[in-house]
């Protein structure tokens, strides 16, 4: 079960992402997700979007930087386009699966 510290960091990210992008779906994913971190754990992050381009990705990747600041915490996104998420190679990899069925929603 994820920890209250890393998900109020989560729904702060959450927060500043859906400020720019209504629509985007998040979930945390991996050892923070499962409360299973050590201390030196990241804070692993899929984000899907409706498009995804360069000044996106950046755009999303200074949020999880300034986040992860404030908050003592390394955040990692994977940033996904909904099409790549949902019918692209990436919708049958193992990382989808694992984010679709451990991911904690944001």
């Amino acid at each position: 079960m994820m920890k209250d510290k890393d998900r109020r960091i989560l729904e702060q990210f959450a927060g500043r992402v859906r400020a720019l992008f209504p629509d985007v779906r998040l979930w945390a994913f991996g050892s923070r997700a499962r409360g299973e971190a050590q201390w030196e754990s990241d804070l692993d992050v899929c984000i899907v979007l409706e498009k995804v381009d360069q000044h996106t990705d950046r755009l999303i990747r200074d949020i999880a930087w300034e986040v992860g600041f404030e908050n003592d915490r390394v955040i990692t996104t994977v940033v996904m386009d909904r099409e790549e998420f949902e019918r692209g190679p990436m919708s049958a990899s193992t990382l989808v699966a694992n984010i679709l069925q451990q991911g904690v929603r944001a």
